[in-house]
């Protein structure tokens, strides 16, 4: 069997010269030739202004043609000038004096033109090539995919076949996780590639978003449609990914006269995928629409609230919406209100922040928020709330702040312009992500008393191995030794200032966070961390891998969040100039910015290999001047308000 042609190519961009400009194109080389030689005097003292008209045609070619335009335009320019020269010579005129320089600002006007004409033309390609072309698979994306599908859906009103194809990569989160979202991202290509070596020229294969794909295949009714939809199946199975490995399924859709618009017709398709979704997965099924007046995403969500042991949509759960743009921001919350949630708005990073206080369910955030990188929202969420979901609205533009905000913590993404109900089928699959996680959670809170013994002597046993390895990181540096109590004892006066009813800072996983907070130092060379004097910015950098070390030590044998944000962000200055992730303000974990203070107050009056202990006045006076900066003021506050108590600690310990 042959192989088939690949994908369409958009159509090339038409470089034709409309007639207008090719008529001002020669009117401007006309007027400068009529005013030399039937107004040479008249016009002398204008000889220059006027010859700046045979730029026109430079300009408007260049335009239109680019590089081939300008050199065209430069040729009939040249040429004009050559053909002036000479015809003023034979009628025995002097030469225009200025003629040379003309000849030269023309040559060089004509190259400058010529080539900034080239780079708009490349980088108007270019924006045209991402406004159609989904920018990890290469694909046409849903735009194209809609332009395209349009043109095809009135071919077969006129009597043409058409068949659509929609594909659902199977599982496609479990892969996720499993594997990493950099494997995904590499399934993703690897089952574009299968799309372009299985579509034929005449037809287009694109990619909607997510894991889901559409085939176009103009000209072939549903058995020719399902016998290219299990040979893409067959190859993608083929490619062995995963250990499972990675299946699609596809659902077929084929157009007859019911179906009035392209909505119907992916609406019989979508119908069909989620048939064989519900059948068990790696199929194709074939279906029709029934009744003209089924919306297009309908099915898919009902389908999916039938399979989900959630209750209906909503339930009140707490919704935060983070986005900046009013309207939308309204749109959002009317249409989660209409499904049952309680809708919390924020209109930039600040509100999102103090809105955190209570614990969203789901947490809706714009890619696009002025004051806040969005996965500063994220992490703040994520290190409060594990059991919150995290939905990112982006558009294709943006497809690596996506990829960022995934790296941060969210759990799904969703590309812009998007309708409400494939928001709503996001909606369930987070919904349902959740309900998981907390049918999770109550297993472990069921343990029998046995159950739970073994796992707080499982805990202990963990945590004593842990603390050994603080103390292997304090026996490296004798300038530390006892660093991990006096900074627990600090962070405890000033949490019982800061929340004396321990809501926030509840005093034994503060206490451990802590203890814990530098053992990621272990990965530190000894050459870096005891270096006597100021270190250089390559040490610097290796110095500041510590708290990602010490997260990726914990993360496996400690389930506390708190713990781990003390480990991972305790280096994180308010302004925002902090390691690793330079969060600022309120995304930062309060118990992190409590354990920013503490650390200070520790290190400055403890003395270094470089330098003697320094008072505690100075130490309250450089944390109260980092106040707004490099601490929380808060904070600050509480430093200075138990400042008697903070020296007693010290001395304690």
């Amino acid at each position: 069997m042959a192989s088939p042609d690949p994908l369409p190519q958009q159509e090339p961009r038409s470089n034709r010269v409309p007639a207008r400009a090719a008529v001002l194109s020669l009117a401007a080389f006309v007027v400068p030739v009529l005013g030399a030689f039937w107004f040479p005097e008249d016009l002398a003292d204008y000889e220059a202004l006027l010859w700046l008209t045979a730029l026109i045609p430079a300009f408007l070619l260049a335009y239109y043609r680019g590089w081939q335009g300008a050199a065209t335009a430069t040729a009939l320019g040249m040429a004009v000038l050559a053909i002036v020269a000479a015809i003023t010579r034979s009628l025995g005129r002097e030469t225009p004096d200025l003629l040379p320089i003309i000849v030269v600002i023309y040559l060089g006007l004509s190259i400058a033109i010529g080539w900034l004409a080239e780079i708009l033309h490349r980088d108007r390609d270019e924006v045209e090539d991402l406004a159609f072309t989904d920018p990890l698979t290469h694909l046409p994306n849903r735009r194209h995919v809609e332009v395209f599908l349009a043109n095809e859906f009135a071919a077969a009103q006129r009597g043409r076949l058409l068949s659509v194809v929609l594909f659902d990569l199977d599982r496609f989160k479990e892969y996720n996780d499993t594997y990493g979202h950099e494997a995904g991202d590499e399934a993703l290509e690897r089952f574009g590639e299968v799309l372009i070596r299985t579509t034929r020229r005449m037809n287009l294969s694109g990619r909607l978003g997510g894991e889901e794909f559409i085939s176009i295949l103009a000209g072939s009714d549903a058995h020719g449609a399902t016998i290219f939809a299990d040979r893409v199946r067959d190859e993608l199975a083929a490619l062995g990914l995963g250990a499972g490995p990675l299946t699609v399924s596809a659902g077929v859709a084929e157009y007859d006269e019911s179906i009035r618009d392209p909505k119907m017709l992916i609406a019989a398709a979508d119908k069909a995928l989620y048939e064989a979704k519900r059948e068990g997965r790696n199929r194709v099924k074939t279906r029709y629409p029934e009744g003209g007046d089924d919306p297009a995403l309908a099915e898919h969500v009902r389908a999916k609230e039938e399979r989900s042991s959630l209750p209906p949509i909503g339930a009140g759960l707490p919704v935060l919406v983070v986005v900046e743009d009013a309207h939308t921001r309204d749109l959002l919350a009317s249409y989660l209100q209409t499904a049952g949630f309680t809708v919390v708005r924020a209109a930039d990073g600040a509100s999102a922040i103090r809105a955190l206080a209570e614990e969203p369910a789901v947490l809706i955030t714009d890619t696009r928020i002025s004051d806040m990188a969005p996965q500063e929202i994220i992490r703040a969420t994520r290190s409060r709330y594990p059991l919150a979901q995290i939905l990112v609205l982006t558009a294709l533009q943006e497809a690596f702040t996506a990829a960022d905000a995934l790296q941060a913590g969210a759990d799904r993404y969703l590309v812009k312009p998007f309708g409400m109900p494939e928001l709503r089928a996001h909606l369930i699959d987070a919904l349902d992500d959740r309900n998981k996680l907390l049918r999770q959670g109550d297993r472990r809170r069921e343990l029998s008393a046995e159950g739970k013994a073994r796992a707080r002597s499982a805990r202990e046993s963990i945590l004593a191995g842990t603390r050994a390895l603080v103390r292997a990181v304090e026996a490296r540096d004798p300038y530390t030794a006892g660093s991990a109590g006096r900074v627990a004892s600090y962070a405890e006066t000033l949490a019982e200032h800061i929340d004396p009813e321990e809501t926030l800072l509840p005093r034994e996983r503060l206490r451990l966070g802590c203890e814990l907070h530098d053992v990621g130092k272990i990965g530190v060379p000894d050459g870096v961390l005891n270096k006597e004097g100021p270190l250089d910015t390559l040490e610097l950098a290796e110095m500041r891998k510590h708290p990602r070390i010490g997260r990726s030590i914990l993360e496996p044998i400690i389930d506390d969040p708190l713990v781990l944000a003390i480990t991972s962000w305790h280096h994180e200055n308010w302004d925002g100039t902090g390691y690793p992730d330079a969060l600022r303000g309120q995304a930062i974990p309060l118990a992190a910015r409590v354990v920013a203070v503490a650390d200070a107050l520790n290190a400055i009056t403890r003395p270094r290999a470089w330098r003697a202990a320094r008072s505690w006045d100075d130490a309250l006076d450089i944390v109260e001047q980092g106040s707004g900066t490099t601490f929380d003021p808060r904070v600050v506050e509480a430093a200075l308000a138990t400042a008697d108590r903070l020296r007693r600690a010290g001395a304690s310990e």
